[in-house]
This record gives C-alpha cells, sequence and structure tokens, in this order.
C-alpha cells in the first residue's frame, strides 16, 4: 500500500539486506506520500501490524477499498465520514501531477526474495510513531474504473 502512495518500492533508498530486516522487525515502516488520506494510512499501518493476528482480512481489505472506489467513483456521501473520505480521496488528487516516481538505478536482484537466518532475534514491534508525516513524498494516482460501480 505505501507503494501505490509513494509509486517507489518500500524503503528504495535503503540497502535490502539483514540490518534492514532488523530494523523492520524493531518497527521501521515504510513511509506515505504526502497528503495519503488517513483512513488509507490507517489501513495499510494494520496490514503492517507486527502481531499477524491483529492485521485485517483480506476480505475486509477488499470491503474497505471497494467502499472507497464507490464513494470515489459516485462523487458523493452518505455521511460525515464518507464526506471526509471522498474530500480527502480528492485532495490528493491535487498532488498527483506533481509526483516524482524516478528512483536510483540498482541491481534488479534488490527486490528479489532472500533467505535470512538469524539467531536471538528479537519479537517483531510496531512502529512508535506515525510515518505519515515524516516526509514529504508526493502522492500516485489510483484510477477508477467501472469496476467501482456496483
Amino acid at each position: 500500500m505505501t507503494e501505490i502512495s509513494t509509486g517507489r518500492p518500500p524503503h528504495y533508498d535503503i540497502k535490502y539486506d539483514e540490518e534492514l530486516a532488523i530494523r523492520i522487525c524493531n518497527g521501521l515502516r515504510p513511509e506515505f506520500a504526502k497528503d495519503t488520506p488517513e483512513c488509507y494510512i490507517k489501513l495499510a499501518n494494520e496490514c503492517m501490524d507486527a502481531n499477524p493476528s491483529n492485521r485485517p482480512s483480506a476480505s475486509y481489505i477488499y470491503d474497505e477499498l471497494f467502499r472507497w472506489c464507490k464513494i470515489i467513483y459516485n462523487g458523493t456521501a452518505k455521511d460525515k465520514d464518507e464526506l471526509v473520505i471522498l474530500k480527502a480521496f480528492q485532495s490528493s488528487d491535487s498532488v498527483i501531477p506533481k509526483l516524482s516516481t524516478e528512483i536510483s538505478i540498482y541491481p534488479k536482484d534488490k527486490l528479489t526474495s532472500k533467505l535470512l537466518n538469524f539467531k536471538n532475534l528479537s519479537e517483531p514491534v510496531n512502529s512508535l510513531f506515525s510515518l505519515s508525516t515524516s516526509k514529504s513524498i508526493e502522492f500516485v494516482d489510483i484510477p477508477t474504473n467501472s469496476s467501482c460501480k456496483k
């Protein structure tokens, strides 16, 4: 979800190695683009919860994304919560033309899964701070189409 928000792979500017894996276990999370809707950040953070039992189900994620898609596609809100969602996504659309998805060239195997074996690795923890405002990154377009009409 952060890659959709930023247009860049998570931690694209950090070497993918054992140190990064340990930092993630210690609470490091990817950043979100400037103006990413708070509801989107909240859902993404729930998906990255250190405790897998606390993460939302795939059907819950689908339902939320589909609900947002319908609100945006229809351009109307039934209540205050939907209006907040609609305005947040509409506002985020204003930064799309400024989006820069350029990343420095790196080895093709950077994003390839690797098996890392650790001894005495601490239990994963959640980030102790919100990453939604830690860096200013531009927002990526999430296209709407007829599949949101249901």
